[in-house]
């Protein structure tokens, strides 16, 4: 097979430094070398030359939470009258308006959802994702895509019958298998919302399957109220909404990770998503399993519940990675434009730990680390080009990728060796 060799003005690995006119050598499908590119023209003389002479050529991005069903929300939400941002610090009213909203949405317009959610996240040069959806026939568009990472099929319900009946549904979808590119898991949705019993039975079933398993958890105050002493709008506006009213349970007077833990959901098997509502105690129990932990700086500023630590999960060595969250949360599904709200929201974090949690860290909580991630000697053929503007040195790297408006330069998107990027 003939030997490939991409090169561009900067080569950015991540997992190494900066390269000045560097290049990957491609062979039988796989990086076979990366370096300078004279060098490697001087070792394969024959091989076929794809230059891009002004890019930066970078692993693809990975938004390891995402609600792909919800990419059209913005528009649905405007149909029904439900528009302006949430009220400050009502997120309970925010899921309130989600769930209205649901209702009165079609299966035809969540399938179109997650096909124009794909399209945008692969012009954002957004190669791998973790996609949760809780509308299990939206999947299929996942099947023609190039999109790698996994796809994890959502779990809500206290009650007996309901929750038996999506279990087995949800069994069943497991049981297929992969879709498309992307591995299948569960997606337990979050304490409030599934009963510990049930919760409890979902994650014994994750890991006897060794299946993949990812909560939203410690994301806002009332999540953190109801779990101590079942108080607060959670049990006194969204159970009777949903039809639990009659079925609150008594508080737990435990942190949304502790809660997590006893169930026996803490674990370096397991994903939590946005991990804002936590204390020390709390973000060692997750380093000491391995948890990884995904956040969503711009979700969390738009409902007002906080800030993820990042530092201090950076201190305790957590496994961190990046997610946009859904279109019902946030402007777009570009990582790109979370690292750059990142960079001004976290000004203490150096910019290639941003750059480091939006591609290798995302590959590490989707578990795709030889696949994607980095530009390594063994690794898949995925990378992204963005243009690289008027860049004097390496040294600028860092601050440009990681500054607005990158979401525009992204020009090619290589995914298992083919050009994906979508035409505008």
């Amino acid at each position: 097979m003939l030997s490939q060799i991409f090169s561009a003005k900067y080569i950015l690995p991540i997992s190494t430094p900066p390269i000045e006119h560097g290049a990957l050598l491609v062979r039988d499908g796989r990086i076979a070398m990366v370096g300078h590119q004279r060098e490697l023209q001087k070792i394969v003389p024959d091989a076929e030359i794809v230059e891009f002479e002004d890019g930066i050529l970078l692993p693809p991005l990975v938004n390891a939470h995402a609600h792909l069903e919800l990419s059209d929300f913005p528009v649905w939400a405007e149909e029904l009258g439900e528009t302006g941002p949430p009220s400050p610090d009502d997120f309970v009213g925010w899921i309130e308006r989600v769930i209205r909203v649901k209702r009165a949405t079609s299966p035809e317009q969540f399938s179109a959802a997650v096909a124009h959610g794909i399209s945008e996240s692969l012009r954002a040069g957004t190669g791998a994702i973790g996609d949760v959806i809780s509308q299990f026939d939206a999947r299929s568009p996942h099947q023609q895509s190039p999109l790698l990472g996994r796809l994890y099929y959502e779990a809500v319900g206290r009650k007996a019958e309901p929750t038996r009946k999506l279990h087995k549904k949800i069994g069943q979808l497991l049981r297929e298998g992969e879709c498309g590119g992307l591995e299948t898991g569960l997606a337990p949705h979050a304490p409030y919302s599934i009963s510990a019993k049930y919760l409890e039975e979902l994650l014994g079933y994750a890991r006897k399957e060794s299946l993949p398993c990812t909560i939203h958890l410690a994301e806002s105050q009332p999540e953190s109220d109801f779990l101590q002493d079942a108080s607060g709008p959670l049990a006194e506006r969204l159970y009777p909404l949903v039809g639990w009213g009659d079925d609150i349970p008594e508080g737990e007077g435990l942190s949304p990770v502790a809660y997590l833990a006893r169930l026996g959901g803490v674990t370096s098997a397991n994903t939590v998503v946005h991990g804002v509502q936590v204390d020390e105690a709390d973000v060692e129990q997750l380093a000491a399993a391995g948890t990884s932990v995904v956040v969503c700086p711009r979700s969390n500023h738009r409902l007002g519940v906080g800030q993820a630590p990042i530092e201090l999960y950076k201190q305790h060595r957590v496994r961190l990675s990046l997610g946009t969250d859904s279109r019902a949360s946030n402007d777009s599904l570009s990582v790109w434009d979370e690292i750059a709200f990142a960079r001004n929201s976290y000004p203490g974090l150096h910019p290639a730990t941003l750059l480091e949690m939006a591609t290798v860290g995302g590959a590490d909580a989707l578990g795709l680390v030889g696949e994607l991630g980095a530009l390594q000697q063994g690794w898949g053929v995925n990378f992204q080009v963005v243009e690289g503007g008027d860049l004097s040195s390496p040294g600028e790297l860092f601050e440009f990728l990681t500054g607005p408006g990158r979401n525009d330069d992204v020009r090619h998107l290589y995914l298992n060796g083919s050009d994906c990027l979508p035409s505008a």
